[in-house]
């Protein structure tokens, strides 16, 4: 048995390009621990993502509920024993009212992965001083039709699509200064032509799989 935790923004919570906001039942996650159990892995899946979340920035007019961090360390210890903990976060963060270039997502990366590695919500019980692994994915580049000066939500990402192309490189750096694994989603999928901020059901499908993939390959010889 494997306990998961995936902790994200609204690609991890099931927003799709479709659907007007309906939760995607077959969102990644679903997807990968279903994976995982079909290859013999038995996983017991959690889930904390929520649309809007940031790294570790207040979001004073949607919320200062959506700062990643803040909620962090209660997350990680109410779920607790955790073998692995997927983090995907950092796409809200380059929304145009944040002023935060791909340094600044990345740094609020290390803030997350700092506390991780300071919290004890690995395996045993709760007086055991072990810590989960935590693997960063780098969330893919937004859609190119967020440069669409026409595209309705334009104005607020405004700079969004050319800072994401940088995200990858500033996250590789921190987590090998970290010591973390780290994984680049752009390798895998991109974001929908429709909805350049979300993805489609389809990449879901892909990217829950080729993750699960990949966290096989680890844990098996």
């Amino acid at each position: 048995m494997i306990n998961i935790l995936v902790f994200g923004d609204s690609n991890s919570w099931g927003f799709v390009d479709e659907d007007e906001g309906q939760r995607y039942d077959k969102r990644w996650p679903l997807i990968l621990a279903d994976y995982l159990n079909q290859s013999g892995l038995s996983c017991n899946l959690h889930e904390d993502s929520l649309p809007g979340r940031t790294t570790n920035v207040n979001d004073e007019r949607d919320g200062i509920h959506l700062n990643g961090l803040s909620v962090f360390k209660s997350c990680l210890l109410a779920h607790s024993p955790i073998d692995m903990i997927l983090l995907m976060l950092g796409t809200n963060d380059l929304k145009k009212r944040f002023g935060r270039e791909a340094d600044d997502v990345a740094k609020g990366i290390e803030e997350l992965i700092t506390m991780s590695q300071n919290t004890f919500s690995g395996e045993g019980s709760w007086h055991s001083e072990n810590m989960s692994k935590i693997i960063i994915l780098c969330p893919p580049t937004l859609g190119s039709k967020s440069n669409d000066i026409n595209w309705i939500n334009h104005e607020e990402w405004e700079g969004g699509f050319n800072k994401s192309k940088l995200l990858s490189n500033s996250y590789q750096k921190v987590c090998l200064q970290k010591k973390v694994q780290f994984i680049d989603s752009n390798s895998i999928i991109q974001s929908s032509d429709k909805d350049p901020i979300h993805w489609s059901k389809e990449t879901h499908h892909i990217f829950g799989k080729e993750i699960a993939k990949i966290l096989l390959k680890d844990i098996k010889p």
